[in-house]
C-alpha cells in the first residue's frame, strides 16, 4: 500500500480524529524517578488580597468594606498575612513547609487585558514578540529530557513549540483509539509492513500512537489512592496522579481552574473556587505523598493577574496587576516576599515585585535544564527549591 492508498484507505483521517497525536520522541521520555512539574492556570485573574490576607491592615478594611474577609475567619500565616478559610486543606501542608506563597509576581509594564496578559504568562516574553509558549520551546529541543501532557480540551499557548504541539487530553478514559473489528486488523496489519518514503514516516507516526495509547492504557488501569472533588479540575489532578503512577513518559502536566474573574458577586464564588484549589491541591499532594514522588513532583500555580485594591461597585473587584504565584512540592515553605503595601498602590493596584521569569526558571533548573536557553535574557532563577 503506498502513501496514496493508505490515506485513502480512512486510516489516517479516521485514527486521527479519534485520538490525540501524541508523537512523544524517545529523547523526551521520563524514567521512574524523574522529577516532574505541574502547572496549574487560575484563569480569569485571581484576587491575590482576598486570597492571601493582609488582616492587619486596617486599609485593606477601608477599600473593602463588604468584600474583605473578617479578621477572625483568616487563617493565620505570620501573624501578618493568612489565607481565605476556604484554603484550609493546605494549612498543614504550610505548616510542613511544602508550601510556598509568592505575592505580588507579575513582569514590567502590565496589561490589564486578559488576552495580552495571559499571552505573556505563556510565552514568558513581557515584550509580547515571542510566538511560541515557554513550555512549547522544550517541545522544539527535542534533545531536552521531557515530554508534556495538557488536561483538557485544548492545548494552551504556553505549551505550544513552533514546531510541536503537546497533546491535550480530556480524560483518561475517553483516550482511545476506537475502530470497528475488520478496520482495526487491517490496520494492524498495515503497521506491520515497512514503507518507503513519505508512506514510512506515516507509518512511523502511527506506532508511536499505538505505543502512546497503550501507555495511556495502562494509567487506565491505575486507581487513585484518595478522594479528589467531583470537578473537572479534581478530575484533571487524579488523571495527573494516575499518569505519575503508571510512569506514562511525561514531565510536564498542565492543568487549569477557572474562572477568577470576579467582577461581581465576588465572595461566594471565590470561596467556591479556591475551595476546588485547595482540595484538588491537598488530594494530589497526599497521593504522591503515598507513591513517593513528593520529592519529585512540583506544583506551580499562576493567574495572569491579581484584582485592584479597592472593590467595585458590582460586590466584586476589577482586573489589576500584581498578583499571586504559589508552589507545592520540595521547595522552601512560608511567604517569599514583602508584606503587600495598600499606601503605595500603583494606579490602584498592588505593585508587581517579582517577575514571573524567575519563578519559572526555577522550574525548569527542578526540571535539570538551564533556564536562559528557554526563557532567553531576563531575572535570574528565584532560589524556590
Amino acid at each position: 500500500m503506498d502513501r496514496r492508498e493508505f490515506v485513502k484507505s480512512g486510516l489516517l483521517g479516521l485514527a486521527l480524529s479519534q485520538a490525540p497525536t501524541l508523537f512523544w520522541r524517545t529523547a523526551l521520555a521520563a524514567g521512574a524517578g524523574e522529577k516532574i512539574l505541574v502547572v496549574v492556570q487560575l484563569s480569569g485573574g485571581n484576587d491575590q488580597l482576598n486570597t492571601l490576607v493582609p488582616y492587619r491592615q486596617e486599609l485593606y478594611y477601608r477599600l473593602r468594606p463588604r468584600l474583605a474577609v473578617p479578621a477572625r475567619e483568616v487563617l493565620d500565616l505570620n501573624g501578618r498575612l493568612g489565607l481565605h478559610p476556604a484554603l484550609r486543606p493546605l494549612m498543614p501542608l504550610y505548616e510542613a513547609g511544602a508550601l510556598v506563597l509568592l505575592p505580588q509576581v507579575g513582569y514590567p509594564n502590565p496589561s490589564r487585558s486578559h488576552f495580552v496578559s495571559m499571552a505573556v504568562w505563556h510565552t514568558a516574553d513581557p515584550e509580547r514578540k515571542a510566538a511560541s509558549g515557554w513550555l512549547g520551546r522544550l517541545l522544539d529541543q527535542g534533545a531536552d529530557p521531557l515530554c508534556e501532557t495538557n488536561l483538557g480540551a485544548s492545548t494552551p499557548l504556553a505549551l505550544t513549540g513552533s514546531q510541536a504541539l503537546a497533546p491535550s487530553v480530556e480524560s483518561l478514559e475517553g483516550f482511545e483509539l476506537r475502530l470497528p473489528p475488520p478496520l482495526r486488523t487491517r490496520w494492524e496489519e498495515a503497521l506491520l509492513r515497512p514503507r518507503q518514503g513519505e508512506a514510512e514516516a506515516v507509518r512511523q507516526a502511527f506506532l508511536r500512537l499505538k505505543a502512546t495509547l497503550a501507555q495511556v492504557g495502562r494509567a487506565r488501569g491505575v486507581k487513585n489512592r484518595v478522594d479528589y472533588p467531583n470537578h473537572p479540575f479534581g478530575r484533571a489532578l487524579a488523571d495527573v496522579a494516575r499518569m505519575i503512577a503508571a510512569e506514562l513518559p511525561t514531565r510536564v502536566f498542565y492543568v487549569s481552574l477557572g474562572s477568577f474573574d470576579t467582577h461581581a458577586d465576588q465572595p461566594k464564588r471565590h470561596e467556591e473556587l479556591l475551595g476546588l484549589l485547595a482540595q484538588g491541591l491537598a488530594a494530589f499532594h497526599q497521593e504522591m505523598r503515598l507513591l513517593g514522588r513528593e520529592r519529585e513532583v512540583l506544583v506551580l500555580g499562576f493567574s495572569e493577574f491579581g484584582r485592584r485594591a479597592q472593590e467595585n461597585a458590582s460586590y466584586g473587584t476589577d482586573h489589576g496587576k500584581g498578583g499571586l504565584m504559589f508552589a507545592l512540592g520540595p521547595v522552601r515553605g512560608g511567604v517569599l516576599g514583602p508584606e503587600p503595601d495598600l499606601e503605595d498602590l500603583d494606579e490602584g493596584d498592588l505593585r508587581f515585585q517579582l517577575d514571573f521569569r524567575a519563578v519559572y526558571g526555577a522550574a525548569l533548573r527542578f526540571l535539570g535544564l538551564e533556564p536562559a536557553s528557554i526563557l532567553g535574557p531576563g531575572p535570574a532563577p528565584l532560589p524556590l527549591v
